[in-house]
């Protein structure tokens, strides 16, 4: 058994890799492909531009026969993921001490500078749950929920009057359609001037497609809501990410709205399930509302020393 670091070319066997986990085990303890290039193609450049190195020096890969078992990553600054094959948990201790020695933010204590390491683990996890609280994790109070719908139903978005359905294969001005979802994460920023780089990168992903990048316009042309779906073809499957509602036209359906299109929109061309993630409470009750079920949960694990 070898582990290595990551190499040019290494992006599509990882992919084949999570197909592969989950046609085995329906994305039990791994990521989602489209969980992956949306890290690769939007969250890693998002974290370049504020200064941070590349996740891919910080992506540790086990292998055996020339195969993937086993994957150690980051994704942002000190949160860490494992993805590991079924049969092959025992690899666990080491990816975990190779985490612990490489990912990492450094954080002032009353005794001094010391390293933060979260390590994200589903709920139903009790192996790795347990493993790390052997080691000195301690387990975070909000959970990640992993919702998933199967699409077997009809979806007729209810959109008030004055509203419309709007999509980037319309040929829509990218910098409208960029603001919209930052002043959705942030609702206090300044008006920007240009599209960032990271968005550019998005929209180049391979599983970004511009018919599945929805937004609802108000009467005036100003756009409310928005929601991108990364559709895998292999796996026939969508996710949501991200889906967000600019804070001048809160709590009017809007949000709802637009991940009912979507859903509309991934049954029509043939897709078996949607995939979505919610942190905390309050979001999964959104998602819930609009049909989704949680599959697991994964919380943070934490170790400062």
């Amino acid at each position: 058994m070898k582990s290595r670091g990551y190499k040019d070319g290494d992006h599509s066997r990882i992919m084949n890799f999570l197909r592969e986990m989950y046609k085995i085990n329906k994305n039990q303890h791994c990521w989602l492909p489209s969980r992956w290039e949306y890290a690769e193609y939007l969250v890693n450049p998002l974290y370049i531009e504020r200064g941070h190195s590349s996740w891919e020096k910080f992506i540790r890969i086990w292998e055996e026969a020339g195969g993937i078992v086993g994957i150690a990553h980051k994704e942002d600054t000190c949160n860490a993921y494992l993805q590991i094959r079924p049969g092959y948990r025992n690899l666990e201790k080491e990816m975990i001490k190779w985490v612990e020695a490489n990912i990492y933010e450094i954080i002032e204590t009353e005794t001094g500078d010391k390293r933060k390491t979260v390590i994200w683990v589903n709920e139903s996890d009790s192996y790795r749950k347990n493993l790390l609280a052997d080691i000195g994790f301690e387990k975070g109070d909000t959970g990640n929920y992993l919702n998933i719908q199967k699409l077997d139903k009809e979806y007729r978005p209810d959109l008030s009057k004055g509203y419309s359905f709007l999509s980037m294969d319309q040929g829509l001005d990218l910098l409208k359609r960029y603001k919209v979802i930052y002043k959705s994460f942030h609702p206090e920023s300044d008006e920007l001037q240009e599209v960032p780089g990271h968005f550019l990168k998005m929209i180049k992903a391979p599983m970004y497609r511009p018919d599945l990048d929805i937004v609802v316009a108000d009467i005036d042309g100003s756009f409310a809501s928005s929601c991108i779906i990364w559709y895998d073809e292999e796996l026939n499957i969508g996710m949501f990410e991200p889906v967000g509602t600019h804070p001048d036209y809160l709590r009017k359906g809007l949000g709802r709205a637009v991940l009912i299109e979507g859903l509309r929109r991934l049954k029509e061309m043939g897709a078996e399930r949607a995939f979505v993630e919610a942190y905390g409470d309050k979001r999964y009750d959104f998602y819930k509302s609009v049909g989704f079920e949680s599959y697991d949960i994964d919380y943070p694990f934490t170790i400062i020393k």
